[in-house]
């Protein structure tokens, strides 16, 4: 029976890891207790051992590639034994990752996020001047215009003709 090499939620905050180097190439005897792969997460490098003895027949996920929890990045089993269908989940597991990171990416760079790491929201002079004198806060105008530039007097203006 073959072994697949899992990326396993070993700690609550751990999403994903790297594949750093691997130990052993496809087609190479493996031993049980013999590491096959460098894992790389946030909070640690490590070497993952194998817990049976085989041959690894196949690498599914290649150096430097950066894979979610459940993800099977590799297969060790016996020469005669057919090769696992992974691909399929391996690939709508990359996707809902991938989806994840980039509504993670929206959300840190927007403007509240932004003032919620301590930065301002960038804005013409006159835009803070007529933001101040109508009691609006520049984040929300920034929102308003949803376009990752400058806040100018006209985007005050529009958003206090829709919100007055």
């Amino acid at each position: 029976m073959g072994l697949l090499i899992i990326i396993e939620k070993w700690a609550e905050n751990l999403d994903e890891a790297t594949v750093g180097k691997w130990l052993k190439a496809e087609g190479d005897v493996v031993q049980a207790g013999e590491g096959v792969v460098e894992l790389i997460t946030d909070k640690a490098t490590f070497e993952w051992e194998s817990e049976q003895d085989g041959i690894l027949r196949k690498v599914y996920a290649a150096e430097k590639s950066t894979v979610p929890v459940g993800y099977v990045v590799g297969f060790i089993g016996a020469a005669e034994e057919a090769l696992p269908a992974v691909e399929d989940e391996n690939a709508r597991l990359l996707a809902e990752h991938q989806a994840q990171a980039r509504l993670e990416l929206q959300v840190d760079a927007s403007p509240v996020a932004a003032r919620a790491r301590g930065k301002r929201v960038a804005a013409t002079p006159a835009a803070r001047r007529r933001a101040r004198e109508a009691s609006v806060e520049l984040e929300a105008v920034a929102e308003f215009i949803g376009e990752d530039r400058r806040v100018t007097e006209q985007d005050v203006e529009a958003f206090l003709g829709r919100h007055p």
